[in-house]
């Protein structure tokens, strides 16, 4: 089966031939113009670069997983792999206008250089960026994970992340203290522990910036009605369950106390979006940015409806457990194994649009498998999770599919019972 997509078409109402000078003229027209911005700031750059290296760096506060580079950045420099003699400086841009969480800035402006003036800091990166005698004030900070098979992070970046176990920000006592109250007053007790779950789905962006068309993105949503029943079996096991979002699509219906719709019930704040994500026993998410939280905190995460398999976050995140959506081709009337997707550009596509090309249709996980999964990582946690030979060999076998891609995270696993159920994929 080929499986790589092809290149979109070129729109037959310009001639082929026009549009690479076109963009051509637009690209110099645009450098030109950043630089005449810029100059003034370029130039103090390089008078102090004898002395000190200034660099910049670049993080979105539009969304609130937007700072993936940043705790990278924090990972590599703790391992010492960026230069002393540097002064970093990091502009936080505003994607959508406005800033998703004013608790989340706060405390990345505890932990960063963070240049208040941010247009004045992108017109600077950008221009740092296209022009190669500048690109040494840019922060290398790798691109996101394997891209078409070509582009990774590599083996050493890999480490620097998985290796930094430590929180990546700090709450104050005061904070922590805060966040105590506000578990009682949502009707949490202080001796109970609660997990958090997510579902993405298109009510967000669509409220946010309303003027885009965001429906590239909807092969990533899944129901929230199937994450319940895994919620249920936690709850009888003595936890609670927070639904997570700032907003969603449709409401949580349960009639079981112990499960609270934080992201519906009117008492959702930026600062308890943190606290929650940061504090909870696990938590069980979708491919969204809210998986940010727990991933700067160190705290276990259950992903599932996972579609870019390329894109693991197998590379930087640690105790983790994943199953993914099942890829089902209407050509040939069969769900695709692991290694098509994996070798192939569907492997890290992000256009939804992609995927109906290719006659492809993404299948949710059903509530059977995301409680599975669920109840795995708790039963891990606890001590009690008890593994088989046959699990064990079930996860070498997909793992080597990654070897072209030298991951090595053994804190990350794929759902047992979905690869046992799913063993056929793996041939």
């Amino acid at each position: 089966m080929k499986m790589l997509l092809q290149g979109r078409p070129l729109s037959n109402s310009i001639p082929k031939s026009v549009l690479p000078l076109g963009r051509k003229i637009l690209g110099i027209t645009r450098k030109c113009f950043l630089l005449v911005v810029a100059s003034p700031f370029i130039l103090l750059l390089l008078v102090f670069r004898p002395f000190l290296l200034i660099r910049l760096g670049l993080s979105d506060m539009g969304r609130i997983g937007g700072f993936y580079y940043a705790v990278w950045y924090l990972a590599e420099r703790s391992a010492g792999l960026h230069k002393k003699r540097c002064l970093d400086l990091f502009f936080i841009m505003r994607s959508t206008g406005g800033v998703s969480n004013c608790f989340w800035l706060k405390l990345w402006e505890r932990r960063l250089n963070v240049f208040p003036f941010w247009k004045i800091g992108y017109v600077l990166y950008s221009v740092c960026r296209e022009i190669p005698w500048l690109q040494a004030h840019v922060i290398n900070i790798p691109d996101a994970v394997p891209f078409y098979g070509r582009e990774y992070l590599g083996l050493k970046t890999q480490q620097c992340i998985l290796n930094y176990k430590e929180p990546s920000l700090v709450l104050t006592p005061e904070e922590e203290s805060a966040g105590r109250d506000a578990l009682k007053q949502m009707g949490i007790p202080e001796d109970k522990p609660f997990i958090c779950f997510h579902s993405r789905d298109s009510k967000y962006l669509e409220k946010t910036m309303p003027q885009r068309d965001w429906g590239y993105h909807d092969f990533r949503d899944s129901d929230i009605k199937n994450y319940i029943p895994a919620v249920e079996e936690m709850t009888w096991r003595g936890y609670y369950g927070v639904r997570m979002g700032a907003v969603v699509a449709e409401k949580v219906e349960t009639g079981n106390p112990a499960i609270i719709d934080y992201a519906t019930n009117g008492k959702r704040t930026d600062f308890l979006d943190i606290y929650l994500g940061a504090r909870c026993y696990f938590f069980i998410c979708s491919d969204t940015g809210i998986s940010v939280i727990p991933e700067v905190f160190r705290r276990p995460i259950v992903f599932v409806n996972w579609v870019p398999l390329l894109r693991s976050p197998a590379f930087y995140v640690h105790n983790a457990i994943l199953i993914p959506k099942t890829f089902f081709s209407r050509k040939e009337n069969r769900q695709l194994t692991f290694q098509e997707i994996i070798h192939s550009a569907l492997g890290s596509e992000g256009q939804g649009a992609a995927f109906a090309l290719a006659e492809i249709d993404l299948i949710e996980n059903t509530p059977e498998e995301i409680a599975a999964v669920t109840l795995e990582m708790e039963e891990r946690l606890n001590g009690t999770w008890k593994t088989t030979e046959e699990d064990e060999d079930l996860q070498r076998r997909f793992w080597k599919l990654y070897e072209p891609y030298q991951l090595n995270n053994p804190s990350f696993r794929i759902g047992a019972q979905y690869l046992r159920e799913h063993k056929d994929l793996l041939d």
